[in-house]
């Protein structure tokens, strides 16, 4: 059975209460796994109606692994990932215990994977009289690691969490809150107890306090004591729910995450991870500074784009000829068009901006520009692609422009011609895998039969998607229409 339909049996018998409940657990499970220094497991079971032979009634006890994080402060034990996996009772007999009983319990589990044992805790998930899944932590029986002060203050928050888990109070009824730049137990840990004392803190946490302004060893003292007083501290012990608050300092960013530590509906600690972000800040401020100054580039770009498209037009009306005066045309709307594409790269999040919003953007104009006010000429889009490279974007302006207006010129007989009702030109665009694929239809009259002679357009086109886009151009034609496909390469982007 597939590790999808693993999931799905086992998250399917949870009630939507339960499954809420579930996922708020796993995205909790990286900080479990990181004070506990193991893995951390979560196992839903799932009851086999099927016996060994296929027949009814076999009723073994079975589980789904719906979780599976690696401690970043330890070695793990599964170098392979068991997320979707299907484990039974006797692989996992704690896992079993625990859900029959209700209550914690340690012992090992022997990896005939790995050929060893590793030493095992089983914590029941319960929620409203209901054990729903089982926690595990598991991690090697031999370790070279030293137990000092920071690794039993770490395993005694886990214990914490894990009566909690048990007592089903945990994980919290509403999240910490969202932020952009998480801290995780490595970045800092300082506990507090019932009476927000500082009962430990890391290095790395008194490093951060520090950056703070707060010198001193803070231990045994309250955090308002040494000149810290955190809102989100103080909503955390009234309301014993967790918060975050970023918190700027002399120059310094500090991200604080307060969780309640609740025993027998008592607050009785608080454990508040702690995270230098400046040089983060540095970086996200840069980048505002430098996607400001790209919309900004874009925007002149525009401006001065319009202006020449102007000068155009007002540069044909002084001349005579009617083949000087399309040429100047041909070239204003060009200009306009790439205008459009920079128009739209100024706006907040432009360089985000889907390629298949854009294209709509620009068949608007295409419509406008291209037929006369009364032609029933339809110009559809179909298909996403995301957001693309602003150089590919404006590329493909130019492109679809010329590709539109040969339908509108060959396809229909261009736009002084008496055009027909029902009269339509698809602009479809996909990406497969790392290429861009666009296709331009019309249901004109298709091209003649013979060599295909290329005009200015065809050859505009065939030269920046073949020398600009490294890419290929294709005709298609028949009497009922045209079809011309390109394909090219999409830029690889950083993750």
């Amino acid at each position: 059975m597939s590790s999808d339909e693993n999931l799905r049996r086992a998250l399917g018998g949870l009630s939507e209460p339960e499954r809420l409940h579930h996922e708020r657990l796993v995205a909790t499970t990286a900080l479990l796994a990181d004070i506990s220094f193991a893995d951390i497991l979560v196992l839903v079971p799932i009851l086999d109606t099927a016996g060994p032979e296929g027949g009814a009634g076999g009723g073994e006890s079975r589980f789904v692994v719906t979780a599976h994080s690696r401690p970043i402060t330890s070695q793990t034990v599964h170098p392979d990932d068991l997320f979707g996996l299907a484990v039974t009772a006797e692989e996992r007999p704690l896992a079993a215990l625990g859900l029959r009983t209700g209550v914690s319990a340690n012992g090992g589990a022997y990896l005939p994977g790995q050929d060893r044992w590793v030493q095992s805790l089983a914590v029941p998930v319960n929620l409203d009289n209901r054990t729903i899944a089982v926690l595990l932590r598991e991690f090697p029986s031999v370790s070279d690691r030293v137990w000092g002060r920071l690794e039993t203050t770490y395993f005694g928050l886990f214990r914490r969490l894990a009566g909690m888990i048990a007592d089903g109070v945990y994980p919290y009824a509403t999240g910490p809150g969202d932020h952009d730049h998480p801290p995780r137990v490595g970045d800092g840990v300082i506990l507090l107890d019932a009476w927000q004392r500082v009962e430990y803190l890391t290095p790395n946490a008194h490093s951060a306090l520090r950056r703070l302004g707060i010198n001193g060893d803070p231990t045994g003292r309250r955090l308002a004591q040494v000149g810290l007083e955190p809102r989100a501290l103080q909503r955390t012990v009234s309301a014993s729910l967790p918060q975050t608050e970023e918190i700027e300092r002399n120059g310094h960013s500090v991200v604080m995450r307060c969780l309640p530590l609740i025993q027998e509906d008592t607050l009785t600690g608080v454990l508040v991870l702690v995270r230098d972000i400046t040089e983060l800040r540095r970086v996200d401020r840069l980048l505002i500074t430098k996607n400001a100054a790209l919309a900004e580039v874009h925007h002149r770009v525009k401006n001065n784009l319009q202006t020449v498209s102007s000068l155009l037009s007002l540069q044909s009306r002084w001349l005579e000829g009617p083949e000087a005066k399309e040429a100047l045309a041909e070239s204003a709307r060009r200009i306009r068009l790439i205008a459009a594409v920079h128009e739209i790269l100024s706006e907040p999040d432009g360089e985000s901006t889907p390629f298949e919003s854009v294209v709509a953007s620009l068949s608007s104009l295409l419509r406008e520009s291209l037929a006369p006010p009364n032609a029933p000429i339809s110009i559809k889009v179909s298909g996403a692609v995301g957001p693309l490279p602003s150089e590919v974007m404006t590329t493909m302006a130019i492109v679809l422009n010329e590709l539109v207006q040969n339908a509108v010129d060959h396809g229909f007989g261009g736009a002084a011609a008496a055009i027909a009702d029902g009269s339509e030109i698809v602009v479809r665009i996909g990406r497969e895998n790392s290429e861009l694929q666009v296709s331009v239809t019309d249901n004109g009259c298709g091209m003649p039969d013979g060599e295909l002679e290329e005009g200015l357009g065809l050859t505009l086109v065939r030269t920046l998607v073949e020398n600009d886009l490294g890419g290929n151009l294709v005709h298609r034609s028949a009497p009922g229409g045209t079809t011309v496909e390109l394909t090219a390469p999409l830029p690889a982007t950083n993750p």
